[in-house]
């Protein structure tokens, strides 16, 4: 039968003792909700809370908590983070959805950080949103999978079927006449390696084109034909100006469309401007990989990305036949 760690003999609380234990790299991810009403929802989305903009002051709380977890929860042990993210997402219909990704090298786990994350910013959106509704509720705080250490990789049971490949491939493509000609510096195309790896995938390739239609197709088509990448992410061209030709090189070159990304990005996106409706952005596919072309601003690829992230790893596994049961 297994022990308490934190408990000796006599029922006296102590600190393991981690004398001695190699450093190793540590990981942990945990996720948490906190369901509203609409109107609650809403009200977060046109940011108009004197407190200032819920879902970023939320994100930096819970980072803020992360580096205090063993401040907070007596027996933990202080760690050296190498890395802490926290990203809360409004979801239609339920609230705002939190996950938190703590990476460090030392002798310990961080799954109470991430999890202590979680928590943190669940409350600061409480705390922000609570004159409008306190009928707001914080559930679902749980651990989904954690690796290094003497137990090694952990996953929460159910997790993996669905949920990612175990290896996501990315190519990132920016498509801008000016950021091509070294007129205009990029910062979509790094904001999106960025949000991918955040999400545990490896950016395997990203490159700058003009706004040419053969150009674009012909970078698709050597990554996913020549170098099987996974999924490709497209920024910019997907507007109403003349240059903007980037739908038309994406569809030239797929074998199918998705609407449905298509449609939950730009229905996510107008929950913070209206001008996602001039969005041309789609999703296709081609062979066994995935391609989605996003608006060219930061923010507006960022939104694109978040609102698909979560079904992305599902939709990979289908498209290469890794898939179980839809229906679970």
């Amino acid at each position: 039968m297994s022990k308490f760690t934190h408990v000796d003999d006599e029922g006296h609380p102590r600190m393991v003792d981690v004398g001695g234990k190699p450093r190793t790299d540590r990981t942990a991810e945990a996720e948490g909700w906190v369901l509203m009403s609409d109107k609650v929802r809403d009200a977060v989305a046109e940011g108009g809370n004197r407190k200032g903009d819920v879902l970023r002051i939320a994100e930096l709380a819970g980072i803020s908590a992360i580096k205090k977890t063993s401040d907070l929860i007596p027996l933990c042990h202080p760690l050296r983070l190498d890395h802490g993210a926290v990203i809360c997402r409004l979801d239609p219909g339920k609230g705002v959805h939190i996950t938190c990704k703590v990476k460090a090298g030392d002798v310990t786990g961080v799954e109470m950080e991430a999890l202590t994350g979680v928590s943190v910013a669940a409350l600061t959106v409480y705390d922000m949103c609570k004159a409008v509704d306190k009928g707001m509720e914080i559930q679902g705080v749980r651990l989904l999978k954690k690796s290094g250490g003497k137990s090694g990789k952990w996953t929460r049971d159910g997790l993996e079927r669905n949920g990612d490949l175990p290896e996501i491939t990315v190519a990132v493509l920016t498509v801008s006449d000016k950021g091509n000609q070294g007129e205009r510096e990029d910062r979509s195309g790094p904001a999106l390696c960025r949000a991918v790896e955040e999400l545990g995938y490896t950016v395997q390739d990203r490159a700058i084109v003009p706004d040419e239609k053969d150009v674009i197709a012909d970078r698709i088509v050597k990554w996913v034909d020549e170098e099987d990448v996974h999924m490709v992410l497209i920024t910019g061209g997907t507007g109403l100006s003349s240059r903007d030709v980037t739908p038309e090189a994406v569809m030239s070159i797929a074998d199918r469309e998705v609407p449905g990304l298509g449609e939950r990005m730009r229905s996510y996106s107008l929950n913070f401007t209206d001008r996602a409706v001039l969005s041309r952005g789609l999703a296709v596919t081609r062979g066994g990989s995935l391609i989605l072309a996003m608006p060219g601003s930061v923010r507006g690829a960022i939104q694109c990305f978040q609102a698909v992230e979560s079904v992305i790893g599902h939709g990979l596994e289908t498209l290469r036949g890794r898939s179980g049961d839809c229906g679970n």
